[in-house]
């Protein structure tokens, strides 16, 4: 996969993964206070789990991020860049607040040619739904 802007030791966002095995699911839970670098380095991050685990579906949930301070241009960029899924992987970004739900939704506007399976949602709720998934059970794992 061809690196980004920022490589992911300067990301400072507290994040961690989330792995159902039974159904698949990859969740990125991102903490903090989300700048540019995390935005541009997010793919990074996420690749290797990608690789590894091989999920049937993603999820970037961003209802713990404490602030949201990312340019458009950042934003853009991002979501220009080739996804960390295959293309034919469901993935969503979980976005509760006004402002980066808007956010979200100009990323997978602006990504839609390498993210055709993306969607923005307000909760996990809308994500379990989407993928008839009843009762996951996500568990802890460690980052490469």
């Amino acid at each position: 996969m061809q690196g980004v802007v920022y490589d992911v030791e300067s990301v400072v966002m507290p994040y961690h993964f989330e792995f159902d095995v039974e159904n698949k699911i990859l969740l990125l839970v991102a903490e903090g206070h989300i700048q540019d670098q995390e935005v541009l380095a997010i793919n990074d991050i996420i690749e290797p789990q990608v690789r590894r685990l091989q999920p049937s579906a993603g999820i970037t949930d961003l209802s713990v991020a404490t602030s949201f301070d990312v340019s458009n241009q950042a934003l853009r960029t991002a979501a220009l860049q080739p996804s960390p899924y295959p293309d034919n992987i469901p993935r969503f970004i979980i976005a509760p607040e006004d402002l980066v739900f808007g956010l979200a939704r100009m990323y997978e506007l602006v990504g839609h040619s390498t993210r055709t399976k993306l969607r923005v949602v307000r909760n996990r709720e809308e994500v379990l739904k989407a993928l008839g998934v009843a009762n996951p059970k996500f568990e802890r794992i460690e980052s490469d």
